[in-house]
């Protein structure tokens, strides 16, 4: 990171790091999407059986990512002061925060999310997939945390090429390992649905042993000495806790609130099942865009809040926001005009392809809504506002789109569309109140300088 002076300077250093963020968020996105569209080629019950259990499971991951990249903020902020002595201190606190989360979240997950899907009364064999698919993912959770963090502390640095070129080993170690273990190919056992998660985390573990030797060879990370692991500071472990658990927490609400509506599916066939969890995957693949653009104005906001340079902050905040307008433009275009040929990615049945593409059609809102809430998350995370944001997303989804869902399914004819409402209207309210949030602490901002 560096202070620019003019709006092209802005403009060039807002691409450069926004651009590998968008390839590295669309590697990232593309392992569920990969799970998703691999299995549903094997079996429509085998993919009903992994989007129940990815409904219970990307909340806590979602936590898990969110909460350690408050790495991020904390960094920037320490750079924009000219602290590099505090740089490796707070990364080496983050990785032993990691390594707790990872614990916790495996407890919960083999003793929570599993016997809570024996109690949806889903068919024998989609729960069967559906917990098969949980106990693989518990394999990958500890390298899923720590390549988490180390990509934020690439991230706070700037180099945003590196995280991209490290997250597009995703693509082929995943569609590797997917394929041998989905289809019983390379010598693996047919395992079916149960093989994506298998394949995911086989795929986080090969991609850390990529990180750390990279990490080993790199000259502006090992500037910082990581290898000389600090003593555990129990005061910057919470204090950096404390800042990620909103972070955290926020994103989980999001994703939760979609777990949910995914969950109240279960009332619906296999083939509604498999439809919404199609169109819903690859929604969020589409929102790799504006979660991009969030990302990117996190690092340069918290830069220039660092140093106290409320001009360049109200810039990057006009560049974050059109950017994010443009690519909302290109999204909607392309998911309407190919909405079919996308649903033929998921699967081969006519009536499957039908209902994924009505799904798709409803998702076409998500891209406005998100265009326009998600660029505010990030601007706040620069500020290192995090706690209001939490709040305003969780009465947002969890006091609005959750009741507007299940009241427009009781009452309408709209069946599983009733919730995709309800999840459009909780994404707009969150932007107006979080845009209404922002104005405060650029006030306050300007305030103090």
């Amino acid at each position: 990171m560096h202070s620019t002076q003019t709006t092209k300077e802005k403009l060039m250093l807002f691409v450069t790091i926004f651009f590998p963020v968008l390839i590295y968020q669309l590697a990232n996105f593309s392992a569920s999407f990969l799970d998703t569209m691999m299995t549903g080629h094997y079996a429509t019950k085998h993919l009903a059986g992994v989007s129940m259990a990815t409904s219970l499971w990307n909340p806590m991951f979602s936590f898990l990512t969110g909460l350690v990249s408050a790495l991020v903020p904390v960094i920037g902020h320490h750079l924009g002061r000219k602290e590099q002595d505090k740089v490796t201190q707070e990364f080496h606190q983050f990785l032993y925060l990691g390594l707790g989360l990872s614990l916790v979240l495996m407890a919960v997950v083999a003793f929570g999310a599993r016997p809570f899907l024996a109690t949806m009364g889903l068919e024998p064999e989609v729960l069967a997939v559906g917990q098969a698919y949980l106990d693989c993912l518990l394999v990958g959770i500890v390298p899923l945390s720590l390549f988490s963090i180390c990509r934020s502390f690439f991230d706070a640095l700037g180099l945003t090429r590196l995280s991209m070129y490290l997250m597009l080993l995703i693509l082929p170690f995943n569609a590797f390992f997917n394929y041998g273990l989905i289809y019983g190919r390379f010598g693996f056992p047919e395992m079916g649905g149960a093989g994506a998660g298998l394949g995911t985390s086989l795929t986080y573990w090969a991609v850390l042993l990529v990180v750390l030797f990279v990490m080993a060879r790199h000259p502006k990370v090992r500037a910082y000495k990581i290898w000389q692991l600090d003593q555990l500071q129990p005061k910057l472990v919470w204090s950096g806790f404390r800042l990620g658990l909103p972070i955290g927490l926020q994103v989980f609400v999001e994703v939760a609130i979609f777990a949910a509506m995914g969950l109240m599916m279960a009332q619906f066939s296999s083939e509604i099942i498999a439809a919404h969890q199609s169109a819903m995957n690859f929604a969020t693949l589409m929102y790799a865009f504006p979660a991009s653009i969030s990302s990117a104005l996190a690092i340069v906001i918290s830069y220039e809040v660092g140093a106290r340079r409320v001009a360049d902050v109200q810039a990057y905040t006009r560049i974050g926001r059109w950017f994010a307008l443009g690519f909302a433009t290109l999204t909607l275009t392309f998911l309407y005009t190919f909405r079919f040929q996308v649903a033929g990615l998921y699967g081969t049945e006519q009536s499957f392809i039908r209902t994924t593409a009505v799904f798709l059609t409803y998702s076409l809102f998500f891209q406005l809504a998100d265009a326009y809430a998600a660029p505010i998350q990030g601007i706040l995370r620069g500020y290192k506002d995090t706690t209001m944001p939490f709040i305003i997303g969780f009465v947002g989804y969890w006091a609005a789109a959750f009741p507007i869902g299940m009241a427009l399914n009781a009452w309408t004819n709209l069946g599983p569309y009733a919730y995709w409402i309800g999840l459009i209207s909780g994404i707009i309210i969150c932007g107006i109140f979080l845009n209404i949030r922002l104005n405060k602490m650029a006030k306050k901002l300007n305030d103090r300088t």
